[in-house]
């Protein structure tokens, strides 16, 4: 039998396990965690008994890291059946960092979160296996028998398989680890509640998540990392700054203070050039519309459960729908009078709010909520025009990445399952984008089956502060729709006086403002651009002596546009200690020197010192920073 490993050709006799020929060709045993045969996940105990491809994995590759994770989540679910008999199994996948396990009738807080981990790491110590074993769905529902999730699981799998960890069993197709001892660092992270499946209506689960590593070292850098990426957390630096706030009352809504409204605004106006730059034209639609209006579009067929109803409280039976999109709405602008080829590109942009129902476990801050206004825009096109309008929406994303300094991943999104429209449309517009992309040479990732139930799209993710790409939120798109004027019969007139139907592309350049917003204060951790810091620059002065000379200099800064205020609370060490808390870029500061230079001493945000500044200079480089919208600051010591 042979066996090709690492483009090597090797002889072994059938029946081998793969356990074997890891210690006969002495690799590494104690890194190897998984196998691939014949393309295909297995345990290392697997036999195998003709030719095959065989590949191995480690903890550094990414699928043995979610084997490793996923091994990690059955040691939880052990732990926690070992100290809370009565709870019941949900499932525990590995996820894109660690695992979660999901319990019902759990109550637990962080002190037994402590108590789960040192039992884990007891049953670790053990060196326990993994051990596989295929049942019948009969024999498999008498073993979990007092496990209602794992007998719901059951009724939609038709040939079970079980892994036996020391005295706990669990439903699971795996495959995993060798043995427990592998897991040697363990930190369990957080608990929060999920609804079982995802669904509303159903039990809320206990989730608790973790992280786990092969090594104590590989855990401490991890954790340190951990504790770096909480200071670039939105959601705590929008706390700590005063810039939105969350209710109960209202999830997924979020409600913008004084200081987050001015950088809100900011981004709005921005983007609103921007359209103005780029030939677009912007238009306001209405937050409702009648149930006929959505079924027309294929909202309420394909997008239904994203959706709100709506219905006055006297009238139950008139049915009204929150728009959960613009586009529909833009196409009867489009409609509403004769258009002709000359008319196209015809480019309407609309600042619109709009009300997509998330499930409650799914929101995050700023970046997943219920209610979001974004910076979209509806461009109706000839085919021949496809690639030119998509390419300069292209610049447009160019243009906010560079200004914003963030670096984009570009990805194409094709047809979904769930969708509307013929196969050769969705061929059309799939190589169209495809061909936009390539001919400006960017590179791509492919998101097979996730584009919008209308067409395929171009998604922009952004890098981390840290250059990391994360695929969980697109912060723009820019969408090719051949679906939806065939489905309200929109027209223009060609060069050939005959009727065509446009093409229309769905854009979002900044994609949601509130979103964007969010992916600024984590990339920069809330240290903004003077342009959009809510306070740029702080007056301080020494004591109440310099009031006057302080206020002087206000009434200039505020007369120049400049978002100043005055400080003369508490003592000097304070006030700077609270103007670096929020991040305030500037720092103007006065005493007795600095009255009688007829000067002001700046403290910049990053804590250096400049004396003896020219009050006009320093004006100056502030303005021209607020004008060019420049990410860095250009006044700085000479």
């Amino acid at each position: 039998m042979k066996l090709r490993i690492s483009g090597k050709v090797y002889d072994f006799e059938q029946g081998v396990t793969l356990n074997e020929v890891i210690k006969k060709l002495k690799l590494d045993s104690s890194a190897i965690l998984v196998a691939k045969v014949n393309g295909v996940l297995v345990d290392l105990y697997t036999k195998l008994n003709s030719d095959a491809d065989v590949e191995f994995f480690t903890f550094s590759d990414e699928i043995g890291k979610k084997v490793f994770w996923h091994s990690s989540a059955h040691l939880l679910a052990y732990a926690v059946k070992e100290i809370y008999k009565d709870v019941q199994l949900g499932i525990g996948p590995a996820i894109d960092e660690g695992f979660y396990y999901d319990f019902y009738g759990l109550k637990i807080d962080d002190n037994g979160l402590k108590k789960i981990e040192d039992k884990m790491y007891e049953l670790a110590a053990k060196s326990l296996g993994f051990d596989r074993q295929e049942i019948s769905v009969e024999e498999a529902k008498k073993m979990f028998s007092s496990e209602k999730f794992k007998l719901e699981l059951l009724d939609e799998i038709s040939s079970p398989s079980i892994y036996k960890t020391g005295a706990f069993v669990d439903l699971c197709k795996g495959p995993h680890i060798p043995s427990t001892s592998m897991i040697r660092a363990i930190k369990l992270l957080r608990i929060s509640g999920a609804y079982w499946k995802g669904d509303s209506k159903r039990e809320v689960m206990t989730r608790i998540y973790g992280i786990s590593f092969p090594s104590k070292k590989e855990l401490e850098v991890y954790l340190k990392d951990l504790r770096e990426r909480e200071k670039h957390d939105h959601k705590l630096v929008g706390k700590e700054l005063d810039l939105f706030m969350m209710s109960d009352l209202m999830p997924g809504t979020p409600i913008f203070l004084p200081d987050g409204a001015i950088v809100y605004n900011q981004l709005l106006n921005f983007a609103r050039e921007l359209d103005v730059q780029h030939g677009y034209h912007e238009v306001i639609t209405p937050f409702i519309a009648k149930s006929l209006f959505w079924e027309i579009s294929g909202h309420l067929e394909k997008y239904k459960k994203n959706m709100f109803r709506v219905t006055p409280f006297e009238k139950e039976e008139e049915e009204y729908v929150l728009k959960p999109m613009n586009c529909p709405f833009h196409i009867l602008i489009f409609k509403s009078e004769t258009r002709s080829y000359k008319d196209l590109p015809y480019r309407i942009s609309e600042f619109g709010i709009v009300h997509r129902y998330e499930l409650e476990g799914t929101l995050d801050g700023l970046l997943r909520t219920r209610v979001l206004q974004q910076n979209d825009a509806h461009v109706f096109v000839s085919e021949d025009q496809i690639e030119e309008e998509c390419s300069d929406m292209i610049d447009m994303v160019s243009t906010v990445y560079k200004t914003f300094n963030l670096q984009a991943v570009f990805a194409l999104a094709t047809r979904p399952p769930e969708r509307i429209g013929s196969d050769e449309l969705w061929d059309k517009a799939e190589s169209a984008l495809k061909n936009v992309l390539e001919k400006r040479g960017i590179e791509y990732k492919l998101k097979e089956g996730d584009g919008a139930f209308y067409g395929p799209k171009i998604d922009v993710y952004v890098k981390d502060y840290a250059g990391r790409f994360d695929p969980t939120y697109a912060a723009s798109t820019i969408q090719l729709d051949f679906n939806l004027p065939l489905r309200f019969d929109v027209k223009y007139i060609g060069k050939d006086n005959a009727e065509h139907t446009p093409i229309m592309i769905h854009r979002a350049i900044m994609g949601s403002i509130g979103r964007f917003m969010g992916i600024l204060l984590s990339n920069t951790a809330g240290e903004l651009p003077i342009w959009l810091a809510p306070t740029q620059v702080v007056i301080l002065p020494i004591s109440d002596k310099y009031s006057d000379y302080a206020a002087r200099i206000l009434k200039s800064f505020a007369g120049k546009g400049i978002r100043a205020k005055i400080d003369s609370n508490s003592t000097l060490e304070r006030r700077i200690r609270a103007a670096q808390m929020k991040k305030i870029p500037y720092m103007v500061i006065v005493g007795e020197k600095e009255v009688e230079k007829g000067k002001i001493s700046v403290r910049l945000r990053s804590g250096e010192t400049v004396h003896d500044v020219d009050m006009k200079e320093f004006e100056t480089s502030v303005l021209k920073d607020i004008e060019e919208r420049n990410f860095t600051a250009s006044f700085h010591n000479q």
